[in-house]
Parts: structure tokens; C-alpha cells; sequence
């Protein structure tokens, strides 16, 4: 046996129970390790050096490019290679992967994602327990259950904390949660909300650990979708409180420029809050997304919206007028990063002033609209000069057929002088 002492005592020990996740799919609860889950344990066991992941092949066996969004699914077989001192085990996996997308590029990295891990929990699995085989034992005798004192579902009591003097008791968890959700609504500041959140975040840890099968139709667990409400919540009262004010007039002066007495006690303006205009324009989006990649020079593109420009709304993009054209790759690239003036930064473009000119450009008046400014000629005499507008000399004089000069007077175009 090549594998350490330590290695082995950790190979034979049992996968925690709070390790197992479910999910519901044709009407049958399944039990899974997460693939992030395995890879932590491969580290630990085997060491961050010590272990390899191949691909040795992915294949599309599926797809359809007629529906939207668009599907596809792969099957891909992984190889693990473990090095145990002079030893090199190898194991092969092989997952199955569905994924979909609004473009077929994403459907194919989503399906690929899915299959590459389902392949490789099936290879590491046959390493132990840890990495989900006690899962395939209906005993489930390699599965560490939890302490004997921890709170059981049946005989906890819900009860929800709020600003009052006694607590909201309710009889079920699904009945908490329903009131844990009104009341993060319901909050009126920032203050009261985190307050909220901290009295009742031990119960919504609970209600992970002893009901694990309480999720929505999109396998969301309901202590998740209370959390998400809650930070959701939070940004935006912050965002309320952050809103700067409209600085009021200044008071009307007097004739002899000083402010009527008492006249802002008397009549206070009211501060009005500033809100960002939003202008909405589909024939400019149009527009630019019919430009270059403003990154590659790739076509075609997407209006992308720069949202670093106007402070966040919800349901609501920034304005029309900060868009720039970005190709689908540089877009999802960009959507992906957390920061995105960084982003910008790195790739050295001045997003917000691009926009400005793509804007002005697109919104100039036509230059047939524009009247031309016509330079007045002053009279001249023995006391006026000219105008600083340049007079061109008179052409030459009109001649015949032969070039023989003609009075001025035949020609009936000619200008008249004197």
C-alpha cells in the first residue's frame, strides 16, 4: 500500500452527513455530494500536489438549435491520477451533462461544465466513502450522522423575532418562512432590517439543518430565498438613505441685495430627491449594436449598459445613452467580473467617454438643418472701413465668340455697378 498512514485513516472515515444535499427530480428525492465538495476532500487527502484531473474526451451527443433558449448535452470521461509515493493510481469517471443558453456558445459551456464534474465525482468515488460512495449503501452506514441533541423538525418551535414585545409563534417551518419574508419587506431602514436578520438568523440556520428538503421548484433551499431577500433588501435601503438631496434655492434677494428677513423661516423650501433620468431610445440601441466590438472589433454585437454610471435601480438598466457595442464574448466576459470599471481599466478604454461620443454623434442636428451664418458687409465710405469679412474681387469681364470683351450692359446677368 503506497498511501501514508494518515492517508488511509482518512480514506476509511465516513462522509458527514451535512455533506449530503438532495434534490427532487420525476417525483424521486436523490441524495449527492457537490463537486466542489470532492475536489476539497481530494486536496485534503491526497495533497494539492499530488493529484491530477485529464479530460480524456467530451462529445456532443445532443443538441438543438431551434429552440430558445438553445440546448445541448455532452458526455465526457475524466481521468484522476493520484501519486502515492512511487505509486500512480488512476481512476476514470464518466458524467453525463445538460446545459442550455440564449446562445448555443453558452449552452455548450454550460453542458461541458456539468458533465466534466459529474465525471469526475464517478472516478473519485471509488476512492471511499468521503467522496460519496456511502451514498450508494441504502443503510447509509458510511454517512457520520449528526449529534444525537440536535434539534429535531418535529419537535422545534418557529418563532420570529421582530421590533414587538412578544414573538410571532408559528406552528410550521413553512409558515415561518412566509412571515420571515413579509417582515424583511416590511422593514422601514437599513437598521431595522440587519436587526431583523440577526435575531432570527440562528432559526434560519436551523431550518437548513433539519428540514434540507424545503426547496422551491427551481431546487432553492428556503433559508436561501430568505437570505437572498434579505441582502436584496438591504442594498436597497442603503441605496435610499445614500440619495443626495437637492440643495435648495437660494432666497429671493431685495432691491438692495439682502435677503428679506424671516423669509426662509416663512416659507422653508421643500428638499426635492434626485432622480437620474433614464432616457430610453431602441433606434440608438440599434445603432450600437451595429458597431465593432469596442474590445476586438468583432461583429455583430450587443448594446452593453454601462452600469457603473448611474446608481443601481431595481428592475431598471441605465440609461440608453451609456451603451457601447461589445461582441457576445467580451460581454459575457464582462457580466462574469465582479467590478466592472476594473474591468474596463485592465482592457485601457475610457467606456464612459466612448459612449458620450457614440451619443452625441448619433443625436447631432443634420447639417441641412443647420442655418449658416451669413457675414454682413458693412458700407463703406470716407469714414467706414470694411468688415472683417473677406470680398472677393469681381471676375473678369464678359467676352464673344472671338474673345473680344463685351460691355458690361449686354450681359443681361452680369451685376449691375456703380
Amino acid at each position: 500500500m503506497a498511501f501514508t498512514q494518515t492517508q488511509i485513516r482518512k480514506l476509511a472515515g465516513k462522509l458527514p452527513e451535512c455533506f449530503v444535499k438532495t434534490r427532487a427530480e420525476r417525483g424521486i428525492t436523490l441524495s449527492y455530494v457537490e463537486g466542489w465538495h470532492v475536489i476539497d476532500e481530494a486536496n485534503r487527502v491526497f495533497g494539492f500536489d499530488a493529484w491530477d484531473r485529464v479530460t480524456v474526451s467530451a462529445e456532443c451527443v445532443w443538441q438543438d438549435v431551434r429552440t430558445t433558449p438553445k440546448a445541448c448535452s455532452y458526455a465526457v470521461r475524466v481521468r484522476i491520477t493520484v501519486r502515492a509515493g512511487k505509486t500512480v493510481v488512476a481512476r476514470e469517471g464518466t458524467g453525463i451533462g445538460h446545459g442550455t443558453g440564449a446562445t448555443l456558445g453558452e449552452a455548450h459551456e454550460s453542458a461541458v461544465k456539468e458533465a466534466e464534474t459529474d465525471a469526475t465525482k464517478r472516478a473519485l468515488v471509488t476512492f471511499g466513502n468521503l467522496f460519496g460512495l456511502a451514498l450508494y449503501d441504502k443503510e447509509r452506514a458510511g454517512v457520520q450522522r449528526s449529534n444525537a441533541d440536535a434539534p429535531d423538525a418535529a419537535s422545534m418551535v418557529w418563532r420570529l423575532i421582530t421590533d414587538d414585545n412578544s414573538p410571532l409563534v408559528c406552528e410550521t417551518p413553512q409558515q415561518f418562512c412566509s412571515a420571515a419574508k413579509e417582515a424583511l419587506r416590511r422593514a422601514q431602514s437599513a437598521d431595522a432590517l440587519e436587526a431583523l436578520w440577526t435575531a432570527n438568523a440562528s432559526t434560519v440556520a436551523q431550518l437548513h439543518a433539519v428540514r434540507p428538503e424545503l426547496r422551491t421548484k427551481h431546487g432553492l433551499h428556503y433559508a436561501d430565498v430568505l437570505e437572498n431577500l434579505y441582502h436584496q433588501q438591504l442594498h436597497v435601503l442603503k441605496e435610499k438613505a445614500a440619495m443626495p438631496l437637492v440643495e435648495p434655492q437660494a432666497a429671493a434677494q431685495s432691491i438692495e441685495g439682502e435677503t428679506p428677513a424671516g423669509l426662509a423661516a416663512l416659507n422653508p423650501p421643500e428638499p426635492a430627491i434626485v432622480i437620474s433620468r433614464r432616457v430610453r431610445d431602441p433606434v440608438h440601441l440599434k445603432s450600437v449594436a451595429s458597431l465593432p466590438c469596442l474590445v476586438c472589433g468583432r461583429s455583430p454585437c450587443h448594446a452593453h449598459h454601462l452600469r457603473f454610471i448611474q446608481p443601481r435601480s431595481l428592475g431598471s438598466k441605465p440609461s440608453d445613452e451609456w451603451t457601447v457595442p461589445l461582441c457576445p464574448i467580451h460581454h459575457r466576459s464582462l457580466h462574469d467580473v465582479g467590478g466592472e470599471e476594473e474591468w474596463w481599466r485592465a482592457k485601457g478604454i475610457d467606456a464612459k467617454a466612448e459612449a458620450e461620443k457614440l451619443w452625441q454623434s448619433m443625436h447631432a442636428p443634420a447639417p441641412d438643418l443647420i442655418q449658416p451664418t451669413v457675414a454682413t458687409v458693412a458700407s463703406i465710405g470716407p469714414q467706414h472701413t470694411a468688415s472683417t469679412a473677406p470680398v472677393e474681387p469681381p471676375g473678369p469681364p464678359p467676352t464673344d465668340s472671338e474673345g473680344r470683351s463685351l460691355p458690361v450692359n449686354l450681359d443681361a446677368n452680369a451685376p449691375r455697378l456703380g
